[in-house]
């Protein structure tokens, strides 16, 4: 039986080795930084929250959602979605997206947005009804490109 609750601080050591084993960040240090900041009180500039996939008390994914201090307060962010590659495509990735659309719902949000770099990302989002409105050519090294995807939530 798997369970989605909130990231905890003996979490992120785990939900690091996801993001960074499957490419949802480059960084260690910042993808730290950020789930770190995540639980301290009063960050109100973003608003992040961060949450985890456990099966059998083992997490096997790890996703998070943030204001961009830019956008409307009714448009959020997805941030470091990523299953453990042992546990793509058994559905998972499509239960931590739809734990997130409540959450949206619950904050009342129209929109999710995404970027991505990773093409089986890009499908997969797309499977899922996001819309791709942009590209950044050459985003963090030559031919690699960065997508912006949104989708809008359903009341």
């Amino acid at each position: 039986m798997f369970k989605i609750r909130k990231l905890e601080r003996k979490d992120i050591p785990q939900a690091l080795k996801i993001v960074l084993e499957t490419g949802a960040s480059c960084s260690k240090k910042e993808a730290q930084k950020i789930m770190e900041l995540s639980l301290e009180p009063g960050i109100k500039f973003l608003n992040p929250d961060y949450f985890v996939l456990s099966l059998e008390n083992k997490i096997i994914g790890v996703f998070g959602l943030y204001y961009d201090y830019e956008d409307p307060k009714d448009v959020m962010w997805m941030d470091y979605f990523a299953v453990k590659p042992e546990f793509q495509r058994h559905g998972y990735g499509t239960k931590m997206l739809e734990s997130l659309e409540n959450i949206c719902r619950k904050k009342k949000v129209r929109m999710l947005c995404v970027f991505t770099d990773n093409d089986n990302a890009l499908e997969f989002y797309k499977n899922h009804g996001f819309v791709v409105c942009g590209k950044i050519d050459d985003y963090y090294e030559k031919s690699k490109n960065r997508i912006w995807l949104y989708k809008k939530i359903k009341k």
